[in-house]
């Protein structure tokens, strides 16, 4: 039987990913989970593994090419020496065709019997969607993101209004806290575009060299603010009761949204980590249990709604923090450099900062630092 292997709907907001390489060559025996391709998009580079076992026994396109999604790249049958088809060719009648799964996605009996396209996988993520609850609508129940988009759709019906009897304490109390803030803390803003062409080149390389340990964009956002913080003291500094006190660790606070409010969780000074340690202590520091062992005493707090396509926007600092910095999308844009129009990706990030220990010019420094650092990863 012939199997048509599929690019994916990699879940970007391109429909097209570069052939960066194949795994495997023609002839090659292949089971069913296991990469045999290498592509990459402006924004993510991913494996893309076979759905189903058998052999390669051609590739439909070339290395350095590049391929539209839902198009197929390979040929797999179930024996080494069967005759097959071409896809367009309808001299034998078409056998059906099966989607490969980029790292996330994986084949049903892995993960609970959980299938979804990469897409679907990626927002449900973002959204906290448990995919165990969600009824695919592709081939084999194979969830969509359609699918996803629905199943938010009905969450949000559901949670759009406040019922008798539900909890009002939690959303009490960030209504206290962010009036507070406002109130008592003169904020200012400054923002810049901070260019994320190598961050991103660097990233790329270390998810393919690490592929049990990915980074995220959030992940080098957050050690570059605190290497940025370590850097502009003005900014380390607590205001209360009339007194100043000078820290010298580069503590971080990441707000996580937990509903029906955020949680602020501490994140201990980064600075002097590997960044593979940087990484497992991002990863503990989101943990519940995690984040409430540490003795951090942030004052720089990190929000990002990036993922959520949010190009800019301006944090409320978090009462006994001396400022917030609000990460946007990273965006491709187009860019006038040396007198020639070229695209560049790019990154919004605005400092909300207390104007009673921080002033224009510690700002200014604190993300000029920022864009040093993401040049320097």
């Amino acid at each position: 039987m012939r199997h048509l292997i599929i690019l994916p709907d990699l879940g970007q907001t391109t429909n097209e990913a570069k052939i960066r390489q194949f795994l495997k060559k023609p002839g090659d025996a292949v089971k069913r989970g296991e990469p045999i391709l290498a592509v990459s998009t402006d924004k993510v580079e991913m494996e893309v593994e076979s759905f189903a076992n058998g052999y390669l026994r051609q590739w439909l396109t070339e290395e350095g090419a590049v391929a539209s999604a839902m198009s197929p790249v390979a040929v797999v049958t179930d024996t080494p020496d069967e005759l097959y088809a071409l896809p367009g060719n309808n001299g034998n009648e078409p056998q059906r065709a099966v989607e490969a799964t980029p790292g996330g996605a994986i084949p049903k009996g892995d993960r609970g019997g959980i299938v979804a396209v990469p897409a679907a996988r990626v927002l449900a993520k973002e959204r906290g969607i448990d995919l165990s609850k969600i009824a695919g609508s592709g081939p084999e129940g194979l969830i969509t993101k359609a699918d996803v988009l629905r199943s938010t759709e009905k969450c949000s019906e559901a949670t759009s209004q406040l019922k008798p009897g539900d909890d009002h304490r939690a959303l009490a109390a960030m209504a206290a806290t962010v009036s507070a803030s406002k109130r008592e803390i003169p904020h200012f803003y400054a923002t810049v575009d901070v260019s994320m062409n190598h961050a991103a080149a660097w990233r790329s390389q270390w998810n393919r060299e690490h592929p049990d340990l990915h980074a995220t964009y959030n992940d080098l956002f957050v050690l570059s603010a605190a290497r940025s913080l370590k850097d502009c003291p003005r900014l380390n500094v607590s205001y209360g009761g009339g007194k100043y006190e000078q820290h010298t660790a580069a503590d971080i606070s990441l707000v996580v949204a937990q509903e029906p409010t955020m949680l602020l969780l501490p994140l201990a000074d980064p600075v002097d980590l590997t960044f593979e340690l940087f990484l497992q202590a991002m990863r503990k520091a989101t943990h519940p249990a995690g984040a409430n062992s540490t003795t951090a005493k942030p004052l720089l707090a990190i929000s990002n709604l990036g993922m959520f396509g949010v190009k800019q926007f301006a944090a409320i600092i978090p009462p006994g923090s001396t400022s917030a910095l609000a990460i946007g999308a990273v965006r491709e844009q187009p860019r006038l450099k040396n007198g020639k129009l070229e695209n560049e990706l790019v990154c919004s990030v605005t400092l909300s900062a207390d104007h009673r220990v921080v002033d224009g010019v510690a700002a200014a420094r604190f993300l000029e630092r920022m864009q040093f650092h993401l040049n320097s990863l």
